[in-house]
């Protein structure tokens, strides 16, 4: 089996492309192991982010975080450059988009992208759906491809410790109402496969996902 291992600090810093971050989540569904790597990752960008105190970051701090993010992520897990310090740095740099007076910018730079994608996508055929909760509350946006492909874009990146994972459902037949995954995100964003479906759900779940829903969100009907 072919892990991989240099896109999971990708994965958990919610910066890959989609065909990247559907080949991950996939590979994640089966492999414990990238599973449990994820699960390290994502603890020390938190413990991170707990430990440095708030505080109003100094000039040009924001051009040297854009530099460091957009760097390229190297190719293979034992390219020279490759350690698990440099991940922790990229995620630190990342971490300080949340302190003092970058705060504003790092949210509006989020809902630019996510504008950006929602035009793509409705450029394309997309049509868009609200996904809200059974108490009417709204927690995303579903938008749906007529080639089989749907973007889910939430409000917020999942919780620390816990995924987002999407369920599909067929209304009729011998697995009729019978949740089968179609993927999960620690982030805000994920891209799956309708095709075959009658609905698109959303549940909250543990680092890894679950066989079967455990805290749903909501549900979308996709007939008509």
């Amino acid at each position: 089996m072919t892990h991989p291992t240099e896109l999971l600090p990708g994965y958990v810093l919610s910066d890959l492309n989609p065909l990247e971050l559907e080949a991950v989540e996939t590979h994640l569904l089966g492999c414990p192991n990238c599973r449990t790597e994820v699960a390290h990752l994502r603890d020390a960008l938190f413990s991170l982010a707990d430990a440095l105190p708030p505080a109003a970051p100094p000039p040009q701090t924001w051009a040297r975080i854009e530099a460091r993010r957009t760097t390229p992520l190297p190719s293979s897990p034992h390219h020279s450059g490759f350690n698990r310090k440099v991940w922790l740095g990229i995620a630190a740099a990342v971490a300080l988009l949340t302190l003092g007076g970058l705060t504003s910018r790092s949210v509006l730079l989020s809902q630019e992208t996510a504008q950006q994608t929602l035009q793509r996508w409705e450029a394309q055929g997309a049509t868009q759906r609200q996904l809200t909760t059974r108490s009417g509350k709204d927690f995303g946006t579903l938008l749906v491809r007529p080639d089989g492909q749907a973007l889910i874009l939430l409000d917020r990146p999942a919780p620390a410790g816990q995924v987002y994972q999407a369920w599909g459902r067929q209304a009729s037949g011998p697995r009729a109402g019978v949740p089968v995954s179609l993927g999960l995100t620690g982030g805000a964003a994920l891209q799956v496969t309708w095709t075959g479906f009658d609905s698109v759900g959303i549940s909250v779940e543990p680092t890894g996902g679950s066989a079967a829903p455990t805290q749903p969100l909501g549900r979308v009907d996709l007939r008509g």
